[in-house]
C-alpha cells in the first residue's frame, strides 16, 4: 500500500517544517521587516501544497489512487498536523501560534489536493 518512492519526500518535508518552526526569533530570513514577513506567512501555502501531493502519493494504491476514505484521513492528519506545529511554535523563544499561519496551512492542503486532482496526478475515487 505505501509507495516507498514518496514515503521518504513525505518525511523528509514533514521533518523540514517541524525543523523550521523550531528556530527562535524568526532568525530563517534575518531581519524582520514586513517584505520578509509577507514571503515567510505565504511560504505556508506551497509547503503545505507540496506536503499534501507527497502524503497522498505516498499512500496511493498503484494504478488505482485513493478510496475518500483514505483521502479524508491523510488530509485530517495534515490538519492536525498544521494545528500542531503552531502550538509547537508557541513553545519556541521569540515565536508565536497564530491562527493565520494555520489559515494559510489550510489554504496550502486544499490548493494541494484541488490543484493535483485537477491535473490528475492524484485519483481520488470514491470506491471502497
Amino acid at each position: 500500500m505505501l509507495n516507498y518512492k514518496y514515503l521518504p519526500l513525505a518525511l523528509f518535508s514533514t521533518l523540514l517544517i517541524i525543523y523550521a518552526s523550531s528556530i527562535p526569533d524568526q532568525a530563517l530570513l534575518g531581519d524582520d521587516s514586513l517584505q520578509e514577513q509577507i514571503i515567510s506567512n505565504l511560504a505556508h501555502i506551497p509547503a503545505y501544497a507540496l506536503l499534501t501531493f507527497l502524503w497522498l502519493k505516498a499512500f496511493e494504491r498503484r494504478n488505482a489512487g485513493h478510496s475518500f476514505m483514505a483521502a479524508a484521513l491523510i488530509l485530517f492528519a495534515l490538519i492536525l498536523f498544521a494545528v500542531s506545529d503552531e502550538i509547537h511554535q508557541s513553545f519556541i523563544p521569540g515565536r508565536s501560534a497564530s491562527y493565520m499561519d494555520i489559515g494559510l496551512d489550510f489554504i496550502g492542503i486544499f490548493f494541494g489536493l484541488v490543484t493535483f486532482k485537477i491535473f490528475g496526478i492524484v485519483n481520488v475515487s470514491q470506491k471502497e
